[in-house]
């Protein structure tokens, strides 16, 4: 098995872990709070990681370029904004159909991937990454009536609309990390990504960290108050993000997208298994549809 597909498994493995305690930790301090503190928590971590990998292989940190920081500005801020706009989303619109329809980033990355980069996808690999997105909109109206009308009247709901806003935000994100880590032209990828993941982090903390300060100073506080449970969110959120950016440096963002949608695999196994929640015969097509493209992903690029 690639490299890149490893890492990108272990990548949700650990993202499921840091949701969990972000669950427990939003109980304290907000969603926003909660947020906040897998940056500033992790920022420590994410440039150790760096310095770490370059002491242990005998490197030179890499020099910021112009293009770099573009680059790393862009994805911070998109992914904070994708963040924000999923934050208040859920809270006025149905959280199922958002968060499925967030998954369009696989076909969101691809456009992005060949604008920016110039990136192109395999004939094979690009019906590979629709077709994990067909596998979740299927997933989506299998937790209903499993109808064409479902399916379609899904398609026009404004839930769906802000849902693919979002996703689109997240693809951008991705992309530019790719993009900031290959501007640094340093031929060791994973120094490159973790180095990326190190000034991401630092940017989030510093535009974050000032729009709290204005608009949420107790909450900040708090942050800080709440440092126990906070520095193991952080240290997941890094761990989780580390994973990610080495595979975005090593194959093409929506390549990765598309692997990772194996969160959605698990998420059902866990839901049905665990909690012994019923499965529809929607969900059932959805997952097998799913497993398809991410099978035709790996084997057929």
């Amino acid at each position: 098995m690639e490299l890149w597909i490893v890492l990108t498994l272990v990548a949700v493995l650990i993202q499921s872990g840091r949701t969990v305690l972000q669950k427990n930790l939003v109980g304290r301090l907000s969603i926003w709070g909660a947020t906040y503190a897998r940056f500033i928590y992790g920022l420590p971590l994410a440039w150790a990681l760096v310095w770490g990998y370059a002491q242990f292989g005998g490197h030179a940190l890499p020099a910021p370029t112009w293009g770099f920081m573009i680059f790393a500005i862009i994805g911070a801020v998109g992914q904070i904004f994708g963040n924000a706009l999923f934050i208040h989303l859920i809270r006025a619109h149905n959280f199922t159909v958002i968060t499925t329809y967030i998954k369009t980033e696989t076909v969101h990355g691809a456009v992005f991937t060949y604008i920016v980069l110039g990136d192109k996808l395999s004939l094979l690999g690009f019906a590979g990454v629709v077709i994990t997105f067909i596998g979740v909109m299927v997933l989506a109206a299998g937790r209903g009536p499993l109808t064409a009308g479902a399916v379609v009247s899904s398609f026009t709901s404004k839930a769906t609309l802000y849902g693919v806003g979002v996703g689109a935000l997240y693809a951008s994100a991705s992309t530019s990390y790719r993009a900031a880590a290959l501007n640094l032209g340093v031929e060791d990828l994973p120094l490159a990504a973790l180095y990326t993941l190190a000034w991401v982090t630092l940017i989030q903390v510093v535009f974050m960290g000032a729009w709290m300060l204005v608009k949420q100073p107790v909450i900040l506080r708090e942050t800080f108050r709440s440092w126990r449970v906070a520095l193991w969110v952080g240290a997941t959120g890094i761990g989780a993000s580390a994973a990610w950016y080495v595979a975005f440096a090593m194959q093409l963002t929506p390549y990765v997208l598309a692997v990772g949608q194996v969160e959605l695999v698990i998420a059902w196994l866990t839901s049905h298994f665990l909690y012994k929640e019923k499965t529809r015969v929607g969900e059932i097509a959805g997952i097998l549809v799913t497993v398809i493209g991410i099978l035709i992903v790996v084997l057929g690029r």
